[in-house]
């Protein structure tokens, strides 16, 4: 995990998440929570790769919603597990099928959370754990 080289201790995260609401809860949680650093938000996988090419600093996390276009979150998890294997990607998503949940998996999601069930703030609480665990 990245994390062994963050030295200010802060989980940094990115996110690709195709709805604003989203997106606005991500950022005013992760913002106001001193155990993370806001890397990266992106409005669709995509546009979360482009911003990994690009970036100087990479993410501990990445949180992936699953239906996006043009790329959804199965397809970003596969790509930034091949590209940048260091990176955890967690699925956050409204979509409780299980074949989309194996899908997330099988591309390198650790987990796959259900948007309706689970808070942005529970959601970062379980990252958290999940990083402090693996350390």
């Amino acid at each position: 995990m990245t994390l062994g080289e963050n030295t200010n201790e802060r989980i940094r995260v990115a996110f690709a998440d195709d709805s604003t609401i989203t997106q606005l809860l991500i950022t005013t949680l992760i913002n106001h929570d001193e155990r993370f650093e806001l890397l990266l938000g992106a409005d669709h996988g995509q546009m979360l790769l482009d911003k990994l090419t690009e970036a100087t600093i990479l993410p501990d996390i990445c949180i992936l919603d699953l239906y996006m276009q043009p790329i959804n979150g199965v397809e970003t998890a596969k790509q930034i597990k091949a590209h940048y294997p260091a990176v955890v990607t967690f699925g956050y998503s409204t979509s409780t099928e299980e074949k989309d949940i194996r899908d997330m998996r099988e591309a390198g999601a650790v987990n796959v959370f259900d948007k309706n069930r689970l808070s942005v703030g529970e959601l970062l609480d379980i990252i958290h754990q999940h990083v402090n665990t693996a350390e």
